[in-house]
């Protein structure tokens, strides 16, 4: 999951279809776990597939992904990686320039790292401009 989060950033920034390779093989493994669980791997897809949207300039596509993924992490009270989603959607949306939504998705992340004790992650979202 990590890896494949890593990769679509990297290929962001590169075009190497080597990351984008590395990307996709993830996608597939968790569209794979999806289908044996649901309450584990649905978010984490759905968070991948929004950052492949954003890597191929889908940016409707992947605010609704992104959107997928926050719903599913808060339903299967997965906090850290709602928190990720939040995070990953606010700097998403301030590229796509729409800033209105960025303050409450830091603000949401921001809660639910303090809720699952993560300290220096909030500090350094406070931090960051």
């Amino acid at each position: 999951f990590y890896g494949g989060l890593l990769s679509l950033h990297y290929y962001r920034e590169s075009q190497d279809k080597f990351w984008m390779d590395r990307a996709e093989h993830a996608i597939q493994k968790m569209e794979v776990w999806t289908t044996e669980s649901v309450w584990n791997f649905e978010n984490k897809l759905f968070l991948l597939q929004a950052e492949r949207h954003y890597a191929f300039g889908e940016m409707d596509r992947a605010a609704e992904k992104y959107k997928l993924a926050q719903k599913s992490s808060k339903k299967h009270r997965f906090i850290h990686e709602e928190a990720l989603a939040c995070e990953l959607a606010a700097s998403f949306h301030v590229k796509a320039g729409n800033v209105k939504f960025v303050a409450e998705l830091i603000d949401r992340a921001v809660n639910c790292f303090q809720t699952w004790g993560a300290e220096g992650k909030v500090k350094s979202l406070l931090l960051s401009p």
